[in-house]
């Protein structure tokens, strides 16, 4: 009886203690939950740094030039055989203080020599608010381009800047950058 009585709790407790099927559904269904979740995560993340990589890509600059506190980088020089144009594409960054700052007397040449004109219609306003550390894009249109010149001999314009503490502190530089590639489509 002693025997009997030992054997039958132990049955009992093996039944009672022991996991049955559907808690081990439960809980491989709850990874398979969370391996899923973690893969869209990852997929998300690799979408994010694709993407963190192509803006490092595009505003990687071609030429630089520091001048009164401000940072100017060119990142792309596109020129467009239907419209016959060439663009600009630049940032301006401000290191040292908030600044106002207009951009004027813009001029290209290329290695013949021929010097375009500015299109205002498809440029930006060259009248800026910088904040310290905000790269701001800038782009410049020159139309009537002839003959498709790979390369720009020179790029100048004049840049004023009123810092916003004290607007009659204001500075004037001249900016030139040679050498450019044009990267037609």
């Amino acid at each position: 009886m002693k025997k009997m009585l030992q054997s039958f709790i132990l049955l009992f407790s093996i039944i009672g203690y022991s996991q049955n099927n559907n808690e081990l559904k439960n809980e491989i269904e709850k990874i398979k939950n969370d391996i899923t979740e973690l893969k869209s995560e990852i997929t998300s993340v690799k979408v994010q740094n694709l993407y963190f990589k192509k803006v490092l890509e595009i505003n990687t600059p071609v030429i630089q030039q520091k001048e009164d506190g401000n940072e100017y980088r060119i990142t792309r020089v596109m020129g467009n055989r239907s419209e016959k144009t060439i663009s600009i594409h630049f940032f301006i960054e401000v290191k040292d203080e908030n600044k106002t700052s207009s951009l004027e007397d813009f001029s290209l040449v290329d290695l013949l020599g021929n010097e375009y004109q500015i299109d205002f219609n498809n440029s930006s306003y060259p009248y800026l608010k910088l904040s310290v550390d905000v790269p701001l894009n800038i782009k410049i249109t020159f139309k009537n381009i002839i003959e498709e010149p790979k390369l720009i001999k020179l790029f100048r314009f004049n840049s004023r800047n009123e810092p916003e503490r004290n607007p009659f502190d204001s500075t004037k530089s001249r900016l030139e950058f040679r050498d450019l590639n044009v990267i037609w489509e």
